[in-house]
């Protein structure tokens, strides 16, 4: 298990910049929020769909386009985290964020 700092606001509000997380280095399933390495950066996003080679995964504001990762660079799931953060709810939540947030920018 190791702890992350977090920073950005892409998760908002279910995770907030300096919040502190726990992950846990079992794989997730959808709708799990999962820390991962993409592109140098050390990310926390929410994990849309798996395969055996990785995850899809996005932010819940709706900025990053969804983007596969493989599983060597998923660090693990967030534990502990509010209830939005995991498994069917988390998924629902972040995909009508998504999409409700795409429908105000268009406006």
């Amino acid at each position: 298990m190791k702890a992350f700092r977090l920073e950005g606001s892409s998760m908002l509000p279910v995770f907030r910049p300096g919040q502190a997380v726990l992950v846990s280095p079992e794989r997730t399933r959808p709708g799990d929020c999962a820390v991962y390495v993409y592109l140098g950066r050390t990310l926390l996003h929410r994990v849309l769909a798996v395969s055996p080679a990785g995850a899809t995964l996005a932010d819940d504001a709706g900025r990053l386009e969804p983007h596969f990762v493989p599983w060597g660079d998923v660090q693990g799931r967030v534990l502990g985290g509010p209830p939005l953060s995991a498994g069917a709810p988390g998924l629902l939540y972040s995909r009508a964020r998504r999409l409700f947030g795409r429908l105000f920018l268009n406006v």
